[in-house]
């Protein structure tokens, strides 16, 4: 009986020491922390995060992302935003389809007899400060419509902070699914977005989720042992390992070639656009295109329409890279346009 009754009690003497060393290392990491000199970043990295990862920190904590083991993360299925201060979507509440798209409801299954047109991109194809009619995959529909009623879906599928990498992978793993007849590729500004401390590797090197991701950042993040620990890991960094980009040029261009592959394999057609956005925004400003995929055809170089523009392009922006309502009208009429050209309309 003395036996059985003493191996509870081990059990319970061990995770009760099990807690206290814990405990004590927490307080110990209290100590310390604050006379810890903070490890000097690599070079080119600056020592706060970046912008953008501020932003999909945010994306998380409110429930807009989520994270995905194929994409990274992905606009959340189903999710609601209404008008907040600044109008981040537009004035009217903002509405995510079953699928995460900012689009209406979509079956899984193609309807008999319907084509589809699927527009893959980051914040500005998704339609930051502009409400979801105004946003060009709704131009795009509502032209389709025009020419031919209920013969097409557009399904605009882009999420902020996408690159190329993400892209990619978001089309093969549920673009793919959806019976797409064309891809809208509207992808590269984000893949010149600097790395920083918590996203220290190239899109392509990342084998999994992004810790700050995970469901248990908040918590740990409040723990100084988790702290601590993290700083050594950060002084251990080296600029091989972080210094640079999310996506570099060869990378880049891997990516856009395998999703003309994909096209070729599973009979789609995809159409590449160039990245556009002004030097300054709302007024006066040239365009300043960043990003021409001249390399993969067909093209459409929206750069071009803008640099038409001259100064008055600024006016079309509400940013340095997300157009206005008249600007993504423009981007509708331009993307509707080469499709007539190219003979994929009807």
């Amino acid at each position: 009986m003395s036996d059985r009754l003493s191996r509870p009690r081990l059990a319970v003497f061990v995770a009760v020491s099990l807690l206290l060393g814990l405990g004590a290392l927490e307080l110990g990491a209290r100590a310390v922390l604050p006379r810890l000199p903070a490890p000097a970043p690599p070079p080119d990295m600056p020592e706060a995060d970046e912008e953008w990862l501020i932003n999909a920190k945010l994306a998380f904590k409110y429930g807009f992302f989520l994270a995905d083991e194929h994409t990274m993360w992905r606009p959340r299925p189903g999710y609601r935003q209404d008008p907040r201060g600044g109008a981040v979507y537009g004035t009217e509440p903002m509405v995510l389809n079953q699928h995460g798209h900012r689009s209406p409801p979509r079956t899984q299954e193609k309807p008999e007899g319907v084509r589809r047109l699927l527009i893959l991109g980051g914040s500005h194809p998704f339609g930051m400060w502009v409400n979801t009619s105004e946003v060009y995959s709704s131009v795009l529909q509502n032209m389709l419509d025009e020419r031919a009623p209920g013969a097409w879906e557009v399904m605009n599928a882009a999420s902020p902070g996408h690159t190329t990498f993400q892209g990619l992978r978001s089309l093969e793993h549920y673009g793919i699914p959806l019976e797409p007849d064309v891809v809208v590729f509207d992808l590269g500004m984000n893949d010149g977005l600097r790395l920083s401390v918590d996203f220290a590797r190239p899109d392509h090197e990342v084998a999994a989720v992004p810790a700050w991701a995970g469901a248990a950042t908040e918590t740990a993040a409040g723990s100084a042992l988790y702290r601590l620990i993290r700083k050594g890991i950060a002084a251990t960094r080296t600029p091989q390992q972080s210094a640079g980009v999310r996506v570099p040029a060869p990378e880049r261009l891997k990516n856009l070639a395998a999703v003309g592959a994909l096209a070729e394999q599973h009979g789609f057609r995809v159409l590449y656009m160039a990245q556009v956005g002004v030097e300054t925004w709302n007024g006066p400003g040239k365009a300043n295109c960043t990003y021409r995929a001249t390399e993969f055809e067909p093209f459409l170089d929206i750069c071009e329409l803008f640099e038409g523009l001259g100064s008055g392009a600024g006016n079309y922006f509400v940013d340095p890279i997300h157009a206005n309502a008249q600007g993504h009208s423009l981007i509708g009429q331009a993307v509707f346009g080469k499709l007539d050209d190219l003979g994929w309309v009807d």
